[in-house]
């Protein structure tokens, strides 16, 4: 009887293949969350398993499932490996009760940033959608706009910068131009309802238009700092996300494509922490109140996302609700624009705004200096 009581517990054929995966998919997620602290430039693979995060999560909830139908106490070994990484998860999907948009009063800062794609529409190219972001201005407006990917005419009716002052009243801006002709120039703007009294780049760790450029904001009697960040891209190719996508059934091409992709996240990875090590030197040194906003190319599991917000607010995860995607083209999963600001503020407000224009989401927060 002892006998045949313990056979029905040990695990059949079945449940141990599956507890055996159970247990890679666990060591997978513990591996991901030391994206987090581990430089990818010491052990650059690490940052792999933090860029699959999500997938693994959901593997591992799928496990969870399972055994509850088959061993509950088995479960807990997936949760329990979720539950470790909390801080973490709530850094993606976080719930709070919805805030509408409200007035702002004099104390309240209204900022948004968003990734412009150069205002060309992700789907039409020749589509200009500069109109729609002005309305998109209009309709929030904010005190201070950060834009990434920012394209304008430099002479005549069609610069923009004019637009923006005379139909929504950013009087100052600071353009840091990636790149310029006689006619034309593309880059980094911040626009300021407000007096801007100094700007200037980051230029250590500088690519082109993956830079961070800042601009010191009069109001009142309070200056704040403003850093647009722009973190070096995947620089991934329309093949490359075909491939990513949708891999062909070639072997020998696929062998090549997938170093060739994987070459592009590796040096990203790297690129990108030395940019946010500038950044958080920088910072460090700045001794105003602070915002960080913009477009890291990363996701919240990242050495670099983690390291420049050690010790700031994070506004999606203080006020964001639901899954914090921010940007949709290849997989719509990530979230890689963020707003960040030193202790000096109070979060009060985080929204993402669902119009598919650029690659990325438009976002805006209401924060308060103390």
């Amino acid at each position: 009887m002892v006998r045949r009581t313990f056979l029905k517990k040990r695990l059949g054929y079945l449940s141990k293949t599956v507890f055996l995966f159970n247990v890679l998919a666990i060591v997978a997620l513990l591996i991901s969350y030391s994206a987090s602290f581990i430089n990818p430039k010491t052990f650059w693979p690490i940052a792999f398993f933090g860029l699959g995060y999500l997938p693994i999560l959901i593997i591992n909830i799928g496990f969870i499932a399972y055994w509850l139908l088959r061993k509950p106490k088995i479960a807990t070994f997936s949760l329990f490996a979720i539950l470790i990484g909390w801080s973490l998860l709530t850094k993606h999907w976080n719930y709070h009760s919805s805030t509408s948009m409200t007035t702002k009063s004099k104390e309240q800062i209204r900022v948004l940033s968003f990734n412009a794609h150069l205002f060309k529409d992700i789907n039409d190219s020749k589509k200009n959608f500069k109109d729609e972001a002005l309305k998109i201005l209009d309709s929030i407006q904010p005190d201070i706009v950060c834009f990434q990917e920012y394209y304008s005419r430099i002479k005549g009716k069609y610069v923009i910068s004019n637009e923006f002052k005379n139909k929504l009243g950013y009087n100052y801006h600071y353009f840091a131009e990636s790149a310029k002709n006689d006619y034309e120039a593309y880059g980094m703007t911040i626009f300021s309802k407000y007096p801007i009294v100094n700007s200037g780049n980051i230029l250590d760790n500088d690519y082109g238009i993956n830079r961070i450029s800042y601009a010191d904001i009069q109001k009142n009697d309070s200056t704040i700092r403003v850093y647009n960040v722009h973190l070096r891209s995947f620089a991934l190719q329309n093949e490359d996300k075909e491939f990513i996508q949708n891999p062909s059934s070639k072997i020998e091409s696929d062998d090549h494509a997938s170093r060739r992709v994987g070459r592009k996240l590796k040096n990203a990875f790297e690129f990108r922490s030395e940019q946010a090590s500038s950044l958080k030197k920088h910072m460090n040194a700045c001794t105003i109140p602070y915002i960080v906003m913009g477009d890291f190319n990363d996701t919240p599991m990242s050495y670099s996302v983690n390291l420049v917000s050690k010790g700031l607010h994070n506004a999606f995860k203080e006020k964001g609700t639901g899954w914090g995607v921010t940007h949709y083209e290849m997989l719509p999963i990530f979230q890689i624009d963020y707003i960040f600001a030193s202790t000096n503020f109070e979060i009060l407000s985080y929204h993402i705004i669902k119009k598919k224009l650029s690659d990325h989401y438009p976002i805006w927060s209401d924060l308060r200096l103390n």
